[in-house]
């Protein structure tokens, strides 16, 4: 008789000596029952088909059968295990070995079951061992599962059904849930629909979510059109877990749902709970108001349970005090205090306040004080940290009045416009000095961030509390005092006054938006002068402008360590206003500073590079100078071409660049740099002959010399003049290669 595994459902091989077999196909080792009885192993190989193919609850009936024969079957036992916590084996990608997962969960650890006690009472040899292995790995699977459904936030409704049938169509089942699952939205409740539900978890192990939606849903709906979709394996899954869960909750209700069907046609299961048809008209509205209504019974019995346990630790707490003897007295001391979490928000905000003006102030905000007001007085920085030590120390104050009792918490409210009066007046003081954009942004932003949590925390109004669990012994007087002070707690202790507090914040809220709505106002009336894409002038071909093509940035005076005016950017255009005064290098290109003003009325240099700087990418290619039409000193300053003169002989530049040398050689200075399409008169012509030695084979004899001149390279060398009166030499052709076309007279 051939028992088959449990893992893939191949035929198992004994392996001699043991009570263990070996997969023909998975080659897994595994435990094997007693192999004598043909009808034990016909009843297993049966159990392991369905769990195989996820029956879990069909097949352990079977091991349930196989038990009543037997009760010593230990592979029995461990196949009931198998059931209850859904076990599948799957190939592991990297070790191409069968690994278990988990379809169930439950609780309870495997390791706890009594199935599993017995297994370890009766199981020996290589048989225990790997049944221990495959436990200790059900159990580590299982507590992974729990620890990612603890995370998981409780649902009111779950939703079973079918999603799609055998040829893999959605089905009417489906349709169905979606609309009852919309409806319930609606009403407010929290829902587990697989369709939406775990539309983000593909890919991953879905029984983490499932079980913990089962857990704590009080309500399921079992939604089906044809007897067959209640006993999908899938949905039965989920039905017949819940059903399990409903034995030990109470609370919990299961609600099957059906159309186009008859009632007597739903599973036995279901014979005494009551079905919803949704073949009448309003179903989905009376299922949805009777659903909503038992959700929210369960949640007023829990509220109700837990005030009537809050009201009998505060009458306890609040008895009077009670005498002990000798003029002594045990009472209790009622205080106020508020809620942990708000303790936890308050001390939070103090360190990453603290560690955020220490970072931000002393350091960044005091660097830009620094270089932002270099030309003030010491005065001015004086000011600028002693607003950020009051600020500190105002916040301080804020916070630790903000707990301590009823009357400090008032008085840490008064303090709150304080700070916002500061937050608002610094970046002010600021602005009094031009700043670059990126500074801007770090104040705007930093300080948006902090009116933003400080105004965050003065809206929470926390729910004070009493405590009533301290108590102290003592003398009548003291005694007498304590219960006063108890007494006038009490009496504060009223939703009124939370009330009275509300309304003055909404006073001080709406005064404090006003203040920083007139504060920003006044900012942004100097940052819009600033900002980089509110600066560019519009382009004028009336005017010289420059066009910039990198980052650069707006000066005070001719010196790059004076204080930065604004910041331009790629594809501005500015008015120059001192081309006159812009020098050139020997190259002919730009170099110093360029005088110009924006749109907005700044008027400040542009730096251009360094003298001896020609490649650096400071000079000459992160601008570009545009010549207005009337301006002729520009023009004389860029444009190197003469006119084209057709009584005498010209050239015109074929290569991108060409240079004008002072000299007929190409060790000589440049003057000039030509640009293509340039047009110049010819003034002379030198011809430039390279020659280079040679020997003489056949000199004796021929009786000729032993070496002989070759000319190797010729060049010829065009003197011209430039508009702008520059004279010099420039190479027009190398051999064959030619760099000008010469242009003759007519």
């Amino acid at each position: 008789m051939v028992f088959k595994c449990k893992m893939c459902g191949g035929d198992i091989t004994p392996i001699q000596n043991t009570n263990t077999g070996k997969c023909e196909f998975c080659k897994s080792i595994m435990t094997l029952p007693n192999l004598d009885d043909e009808k034990l192993v016909n009843l297993y190989n049966r159990a392991n088909f369905l769990r195989l193919n996820n029956e879990f609850d069909k097949a352990k009936e079977i091991y349930e059968n196989i038990l009543k024969i037997d009760n010593k079957q230990i592979e029995a036992h461990f196949g009931l295990l198998l059931c209850k916590y859904g076990v599948e084996y799957v190939d592991d990608p990297k070790t191409k070995k069968k690994i278990p997962t988990c379809h169930r969960t439950s609780d309870t650890s495997i390791l706890t079951e009594a199935d599993f006690k017995m297994i370890k009472k009766e199981a020996y040899g290589d048989a225990l061992e790997l049944y221990l292995e495959e436990a200790k790995k059900i159990d580590e699977i299982q507590k992974n599962i729990l620890a990612i459904s603890s995370n998981e936030k409780p649902y009111d409704v779950f939703i079973c059904y079918k999603e799609t049938d055998e040829t893999g169509e959605r089905t009417h089942d489906s349709v169905i849930a979606q609309d009852i699952y919309e409806k319930l939205i609606e009403q407010g409740l929290k829902v587990f629909f697989a369709r939406i539900t775990l539309e983000d978890k593909l890919g991953k192990e879905y029984e983490p979510y499932i079980y913990s939606a089962l857990k704590s849903s009080k309500v399921m709906l079992v939604v089906g059109t044809d007897e067959k979709h209640f006993q999908a394996v899938w949905v039965k899954n989920e039905w017949s877990r819940y059903l399990e869960m409903m034995k030990q909750d109470k609370g919990k209700t299961l609600i099957p749902v059906y159309s186009k069907l008859d009632a007597y046609k739903l599973p036995e299961e279901f014979a005494m709970l009551q079905a919803q048809s949704m073949d009448k008209v309003g179903a989905i509205q009376d299922l949805s108001r009777g659903v909503k209504k038992i959700v929210q019974e369960y949640k007023t019995e829990d509220v109700e349970e837990i005030d009537k346990e809050t009201i009998l630790k505060v009458s306890q707490a609040l008895e009077e005090a009670r005498s002990i003897g000798e003029g002594r007295y045990e009472v209790n001391i009622v205080k106020e205090n508020l809620p942990i979490w708000y303790y936890i928000l308050c001390i939070g905000t103090l360190v990453f306040y603290g560690l955020e003006r220490f970072l931000v102030s002393f350091a960044y905000d005091f660097n830009i004080s620094l270089r932002t007001l270099e030309n003030s007085s010491l005065f001015q920085h004086k000011v600028l940290i002693l607003f950020e030590l009051l600020y500190i120390l105002l916040l301080l104050c804020y916070v630790i009045l903000l707990f301590v009792n009823r009357k400090t918490h008032k008085i840490a409210k008064k303090i709150f416009p304080f700070l916002i009066f500061i937050f608002c007046i610094k970046p002010t003081i600021y602005l009094t000095k031009c700043l670059i954009p990126r500074d801007l942004v770090v104040i705007i932003v930093t300080y948006g961030f902090d009116f933003a949590m400080i105004l965050v925390s003065h809206l929470i109004v926390p729910k004070w509390n009493m405590n009533t669990s301290s108590k102290s012994i003592m003398n009548k007087e003291e005694k007498d005092k304590q219960i006063l002070k108890n007494k006038h707690l009490k009496e504060n202790y009223k939703v009124r006054e939370r009330n009275k507090e509300n309304r003055c914040s909404k006073k001080i809220i709406f005064a404090l938006i006003l203040i920083t709505i007139i504060s920003y106002f006044v900012i942004m009336n100097r940052v819009w002068k600033i900002l980089p894409y509110k600066q560019s002038n519009k382009k004028d071909s009336s005017v010289s402008q420059i066009y910039i093509l990198g980052d650069k940035k707006i000066y005070a005076n001719e010196s790059t360590n004076s204080n930065v005016l604004a910041s331009v950017r790629i594809g501005d255009y500015y008015t120059i206003l001192n081309f006159e005064e812009v020098k050139q290098n020997d190259n002919l290109s730009f170099y110093g500073f360029l005088k110009i003003k924006t749109n907005k009325g700044i008027v400040g240099y542009l730096y251009l590079g360094e003298k001896n700087d020609y490649y650096a990418e400071s000079v000459g290619y992160d601008y570009k100078i545009v010549c207005g039409e009337n301006d002729i000193v520009c023009q004389n300053k860029l444009t190197y071409s003469n006119v084209r003169d057709t009584s005498v002989d010209q050239l015109e530049v074929v290569t991108e660049t060409l240079h004008v040398r002072e000299e007929h050689n190409r060790n000589s200075s440049s003057l000039a740099l030509l640009k293509q399409g340039n047009i110049y008169t010819i003034l002379d012509i030198y011809v430039e002959e390279i020659k280079e030695s040679k020997y003489n084979e056949n000199w004796f004899e021929t009786n000729t010399a032993m070496y002989y001149d070759v000319v190797v390279e010729r060049r010829n060398w065009y003197k011209i003049k430039t508009s702008n009166e520059i004279e010099g030499w420039i190479c027009g052709n190398v051999n064959e290669n030619t760099y000008i076309n010469i242009l003759s007279a007519e």
